[in-house]
């Protein structure tokens, strides 16, 4: 069944509200040259979709044993691909952080915090699933020791 594009606009217009960024991804070393996770590198894209934090014992069971995925985001269109990072924007540390401290007290992070809390706002993509209406993509923490 073919499903027509203004129905496909309706579900984009009322389900995909929030703001997600796609960055490239590059490999970060230590001083000592040990890969230690990936980082963003170049913005490539801003796209409206739903991103929806589910368990992994779900994700795997709906998708796959084999996928190490932590979160799902649904949208009409992407040009997200494995291995890119998605940052959900409307969890920008920025925003985050200045809703949650003084002034004061964001003055005591030192780079290092304020790298992790960038960090720990990064999911990286572990599968596109291209769908009648929408694409789903799979993503996974981007856990970097900072």
């Amino acid at each position: 069944m073919k499903i027509p594009d203004e129905f496909k606009k309706i579900i984009a217009d009322t389900f995909y509200d929030k703001d997600i960024e796609i960055w490239s991804s590059e490999t970060i070393k230590d001083d000592e040259g040990a890969i230690i996770g990936n980082g963003k590198k170049d913005k490539i894209e801003e796209f409206k979709g739903n991103f929806q934090f589910a368990t992994r014992e779900y994700i795997q069971k709906e998708y796959g044993q084999e996928i190490e995925a932590s979160a799902i985001v649904t949208c009409d269109k992407t040009i997200a691909k494995e291995g890119d990072i998605l940052v959900y924007a409307d969890m920008k540390p920025s925003n985050l952080l200045l809703s949650r401290y003084s002034h004061e007290e964001l003055q005591q992070y030192t780079h290092k915090q304020l790298q992790k809390e960038i960090a720990e706002r990064e999911y990286i993509v572990k599968s596109v699933i291209p769908g009648d209406s929408h694409f789903t993509i799979l993503v996974g923490r981007n856990d970097v020791d900072v």
